[in-house]
């Protein structure tokens, strides 16, 4: 009888919080949680909320895109069995109740598309079975807590698009399993932590439009061997792209542009065989383009504008049979157009020029049709600006 009335009691435990939830949501524009979430109906089946075969505890609350708005009530935190919490894609603003702190189990906070304010808790790093944080699409504030660095089963890191600011916590990448991070589109300064370990499940990292500063840590890419993206964009990063870079055989996007990063383009780049977009423009880079790019045949984006390269454009160019867009522009590239270049899929080329000759096969081929209201086929002319835009850039943006 004892074990019958403690089991009863934690269900309406539950069934209280969710109803607190309830008293919370200020609208319902689908009257989802008005009609549904009744005290007349068992809690397990209510609309959005999960209950484990076994205990009968809510082990999962999903009420991601109905529209609601509202808060989140401290009553959440009583939910003790819940695994994962996802209220994405509506209206909710305010701070976490610190009360959430006492969910143990939690695993998965998908918190994406709100309002949410406040600091994000450090408290967050104490859950010890914490996989997945999604809090992208809000307006947290205040620095990433480096209690984040003890949670030694996180695989997802997204805090994209908030208002955080301070340097990237080196506890960060003290996380072996870390799959993904994304701090994109925030205010974040300093540099970008050392990575003194193997992390082999990392995939994507996308520190883009910050305010990061300093040159890549010299260790960087030798633990990283399954690394796929790398997008660095638009902040204020500085030096030369090491090297070891090749180490990250894996790697398709690589994005920096819009740094201060300078030196010659690395030979090494070359041995990234499975890279499909690379972008580079608005830096500093000087020299000429290695010959070695000619061995990304999979690339289909290829992007050095606005930087002081110097030299002719390689004809292992013409290599790339993917390309579908090329931006060589605003360099100071001298010397003729290989024709093997529009042997590919191209759609869009951007190219400055002190140069003298079209190839004929270009003027008189079949592209001449598609690029003659662009271009002046005088091989007298002393630069050329081509700029044909027939596919927007932004459909390849990192």
């Amino acid at each position: 009888m004892a074990t019958s009335s403690m089991k009863l009691t934690t269900i309406v435990t539950d069934q209280l919080a969710l109803l607190a939830l309830k008293e919370h949501v200020i609208h319902d524009p689908e009257n989802v949680l008005t009609t549904n979430w009744s005290a007349s109906t068992h809690v397990c089946n209510w609309f959005g909320v999960s209950c484990g075969s076994k205990h009968r505890r809510v082990v999962a609350l999903n009420i991601t895109g109905l529209g609601l708005v509202g808060t989140l009530p401290p009553h959440l935190g009583n939910l003790s069995f819940l695994s994962l919490l996802s209220i994405s894609d509506n209206s909710f603003d305010g701070e976490l109740p610190v009360q959430l702190s006492n969910l143990r189990r939690l695993k998965h906070i998908n918190f994406r598309n709100n309002n949410l304010s406040g600091e994000i808790p450090s408290w967050l790093g104490s859950l010890p079975e914490f996989q997945r944080l999604f809090l992208y699409h809000n307006h947290f504030k205040g620095v990433i807590p480096f209690s984040l660095g003890n949670l030694s089963k996180l695989e997802m890191l997204d805090l994209f698009q908030n208002q955080l600011s301070g340097s990237i916590p080196s506890s960060i990448f003290n996380i072996s399993s870390l799959q993904k991070i994304n701090l994109r589109n925030n205010y974040l300064f300093g540099s970008i932590p050392s990575v003194s370990h193997d992390i082999l499940s990392l995939e994507l990292i996308d520190f883009t439009f910050n305010n990061l500063t300093g040159h890549f840590p010299s260790d960087m890419f030798d633990h990283l061997p399954n690394l796929k993206k790398l997008s660095l964009s638009d902040n204020m990063l500085s030096g030369k792209i090491p090297a070891s870079l090749c180490k990250c055989k894996e790697l398709e996007i690589l994005s920096l542009s819009y740094n201060q990063l300078g030196g010659s383009l690395p030979v090494e780049i070359g041995n990234l065989s499975m890279l499909r977009i690379l972008f580079i423009g608005r830096n500093h880079f000087e020299g000429e383009i290695p010959q070695q790019i000619g061995n990304l045949t999979l690339l289909m984006v290829l992007d050095t504008a606005d930087n002081n390269l110097t030299g002719i454009i390689p004809h292992q160019i013409g290599n790339l049979k993917h390309l579908e867009l090329l931006n060589l522009g605003f360099n100071n590239i001298v010397g003729s157009i290989p024709p093997a270049i529009f042997n590919s899929t191209l759609s869009s080329i951007s190219l400055e020029l002190k140069s003298s000759f079209w190839p004929s096969s270009v003027r008189h081929g079949p592209l001449a049709s598609k690029l003659g209201k662009f271009v002046s086929w005088s091989e007298s002319t002393p630069w050329f600006i081509l700029k044909v835009y027939l596919q927007c850039l932004s459909a390849y943006s990192t």
